[in-house]
């Protein structure tokens, strides 16, 4: 009789560990959202597979759930996710002051520790410069007209063999 008490105050205590993790209080600090199951978190149904070029499932359905910011668990980490526009602007704006990009610790060890997405600050903004000054919209305006004069000689053009000879 004693073991069955103590066998469902186990598992009392389980369910409502299981609980707690899934649906932490905010108290009005963080945003909504679940959890997931402990240590794993949301992490399979964020890495599902999606066929189309859409908003990923996981996010619309926590977009829908818990509006355009909501908070899950990935990868073993807690993870604040945000949808909004502007408050995703604000961040990028203050990335390496109030906000630090942070990646999983496999990201760093298949691309390296030095990789571009890994550097904060004065570094993260000079590659940044960098690559917007090679491949942004002033330097695509000033080479439009070459390309416009290479594709007016030909009738049709095979976009992965010019593709290749310009590489």
């Amino acid at each position: 009789m004693w073991a069955l008490c103590l066998g469902d105050l186990v598992i009392i205590s389980f369910t409502h560990w299981v609980y707690r993790w899934r649906n932490p209080r905010c108290n009005g600090k963080l945003p909504p959202g679940s959890m997931g199951l402990p240590l794993l978190g949301e992490t399979i149904q964020f890495f599902s597979p999606n066929t189309s070029s859409d908003i990923p499932p996981f996010v619309k359905e926590r977009m829908k759930r818990y509006g355009p910011i909501f908070r899950t668990n990935l990868v073993g980490r807690p993870v604040v996710a945000s949808t909004d526009l502007d408050l995703n602007y604000f961040i990028f704006q203050q990335e390496g002051q109030l906000f630090q990009s942070w990646y999983p610790e496999t990201f760093t060890e298949i691309f390296g520790r030095q990789n571009v997405g890994s550097l904060h600050g004065f570094m993260h903004k000079y590659l940044k410069n960098m690559v917007l000054n090679i491949f942004g919209p002033e330097s695509l305006k000033k080479m439009l007209p070459e390309v416009q004069q290479a594709a007016s000689h030909q009738d049709t053009i095979e976009l992965k063999e010019a593709t290749a000879s310009v590489i």
